[in-house]
C-alpha cells in the first residue's frame, strides 16, 4: 500500500497545478486520473473530420487581464498563443430591425438597450464574487433567465441578443439557466457584460494539451487510468480506494474531479447539508460545442440569433480550403449524432454552406465528467456555492466547478488550486 503526504484526484488544470505546486513544497504527492490523458475538460486533439488539424473540443479561450493565473502558466512554459479568430462577416437572426453587423442593436432600440444593460450591471453589482452566492441574500435573482429578461422588458432585438448570449454562455436554454449565474459571470469580469464577451480573446494554436502536458511533466508521480472510488478519513489521514482493489493512504486528499462526477465517489464520513444535496443532484449544464467543417463560407463569419445554434462562428481554416465553424447549443436541443438536424441548424444562418463533417466530444456522456462546463440549476447557487469548495476534514476540493471567481473557466480551476495550497499549509498533518 502506497503512503504519501497528498493524494490528488483528477488531472485537469486544478489537479495538475495542485499536484505540481504541492510537490514543489517538498511534500510527497500522487496524482490519480481516471482517464488515459490529462487536461479534463480542456481537451485538444486531432480533428476527426480534418486529420492533421488540432482542435479544441473543450475549453480554450482566455484573457490576460481577467485570467492572470492562466496567462502566468502559459508564460512559464513558453506556450505559443495567438488572438482568437476575428469576425468580420455577420449573419444575425435577431428579430425585427436586426442588423448584420458587429453591434446588431438598431438605433431605435439604443436607449432601451442602455436601460436594460444598466439594470443588468446594477444587479451584478449586488454580488461580491468572493463571498459565495449562498451568503448574500440573492434569492430574488436566482430565477430563470427567461423570467429575468421578461421583467427587464427589453426591446425585441436586444432581448434576442441577450437570450442568445445567455444560452451560449450557460449551456442551458434561458428557461433552465439561473439569472444569478449569468450575473455572477458579469461580476467576475469587472462588472462588465463586454468584459465577459471580450474574454474570448486569446488561444493556444497548438492546443491546451501543450500546456497540460508541460504541467504534467512537472508532477513526479502521475497515474493515468486509475479511477477513484471512495475516500475514507479519520483523525490520522485519508484512505483512497482506486483502480482495481487498490488503496492509497495520505495525510490529505485533494478532490479535483468535476462536480457531476463527484456523486460517484463514496465519502466516509459523508458530505452533509446543502453541499451533499447539490453534489447528488449535479449541476444542470448541458452545453454542446460542435466543430463543423464546411465549404462555401467566407472566413470571419459570425452568426447570432434564435436558431438551434444561438451562436455559430468561424474557428479555423480546414485543409481542404474550407472552414471549421464552432456551433454552441445544448444537449437537449440538438442530438450531436443527427447530421440532418445539424445541417438544418447551419443552413438557418448559412444556406449556402456545404457541411463536410461534424466533430465533438459529448461531455454529458463522458463517464469521468458527466457534464460540460458548470451551470447550476435554478436555486442551487443560493443553497450551495462557496460551500462546494470548503474543506471536509482532511479532504480539500478544487476544480473550475467549485471556483468562486471564475467557475467554468480554466482560470477558475487554477484559482481553486491556489486555495488548496493555502488550506494545506494552514492545516499541516
Amino acid at each position: 500500500m502506497d503512503s504519501v503526504d497528498i493524494a490528488v484526484v483528477g488531472a485537469g488544470f486544478a489537479g495538475l497545478r495542485a499536484a505540481r505546486d504541492l510537490s514543489e513544497t517538498g511534500r510527497s504527492v500522487i496524482l490519480l486520473e481516471a482517464a488515459h490523458r490529462v487536461g479534463g475538460r480542456a481537451y485538444s486533439r486531432q480533428s476527426t473530420t480534418d486529420p492533421g488539424t488540432v482542435v479544441e473540443v473543450g475549453g480554450a479561450y482566455f484573457h490576460r487581464h481577467h485570467h492572470g493565473r492562466l496567462a502566468a502558466e502559459v508564460d512559464r512554459y513558453r506556450i505559443a498563443t495567438q488572438a482568437a479568430a476575428s469576425h468580420t462577416v455577420f449573419r444575425n437572426k435577431l428579430g425585427p430591425g436586426q442588423r448584420d453587423a458587429a453591434l446588431p442593436v438598431p438605433v431605435e432600440e439604443a436607449v432601451d438597450a442602455e436601460r436594460v444593460l444598466y439594470q443588468l450591471i446594477r444587479d451584478a453589482h449586488r454580488i461580491d464574487p468572493s463571498a459565495g452566492l449562498e451568503n448574500q441574500g440573492l434569492e430574488d435573482l436566482d430565477i430563470s433567465a427567461h423570467d429575468y429578461l421578461d421583467a427587464l422588458k427589453a426591446p425585441p432585438v436586444t432581448n434576442q441578443l441577450l437570450r442568445s448570449w445567455i444560452w451560449n454562455m450557460m449551456g442551458q436554454r434561458v428557461e433552465d439557466a439561473s439569472a444569478l449565474w449569468v450575473l455572477q459571470c458579469v461580476a467576475s469580469h469587472g462588472y462588465s457584460v463586454l468584459g465577459v464577451v471580450l474574454s474570448l480573446d486569446e488561444v493556444m494554436p497548438h492546443g491546451t494539451g501543450a500546456l497540460t502536458s508541460a504541467m504534467a511533466n512537472d508532477v513526479p508521480d502521475l497515474r493515468l487510468g486509475e479511477p477513484v472510488h471512495g475516500l475514507r478519513q479519520d483523525s490520522s489521514g485519508v484512505e483512497i480506494a482506486y483502480g482495481k482493489d487498490r488503496v492509497l493512504t495520505a495525510k490529505h486528499a485533494v478532490v479535483a474531479a468535476p462536480l457531476n462526477a463527484m456523486s460517484g465517489l463514496r465519502f466516509d464520513p459523508a458530505l452533509t447539508g446543502a453541499r451533499a444535496d447539490v453534489v447528488r443532484e449535479g449541476h444542470g449544464g448541458r452545453g454542446l460545442k460542435l466543430l463543423i467543417q464546411v465549404q462555401g463560407v467566407p472566413a470571419g463569419i459570425s452568426c447570432t440569433g434564435d436558431g438551434t445554434f444561438p451562436t455559430l462562428y468561424d474557428y479555423l481554416p480546414s485543409s481542404d480550403g474550407g472552414r471549421i465553424l464552432v456551433g454552441f447549443t445544448d444537449r437537449d436541443s440538438l442530438d450531436p449524432a443527427d447530421d440532418a438536424a445539424i445541417e438544418r441548424a447551419v443552413h438557418y444562418y448559412l444556406p449556402e454552406a456545404v457541411v463536410v463533417g461534424v466533430d465533438y466530444h459529448d461531455w454529458t456522456a463522458d463517464p469521468y465528467v458527466r457534464a460540460p462546463w458548470v451551470s447550476p440549476r435554478i436555486g442551487q447557487a443560493t443553497r450551495a456555492h462557496k460551500s462546494l469548495g470548503e474543506r471536509h476534514g482532511r479532504i480539500h476540493f478544487a476544480g473550475s466547478d467549485v471556483s468562486l471567481l471564475f467557475p467554468g473557466y480554466i482560470e477558475g480551476a487554477l484559482e481553486t488550486a491556489d486555495r488548496v495550497l493555502t488550506e494545506v499549509a494552514a492545516h499541516p498533518a
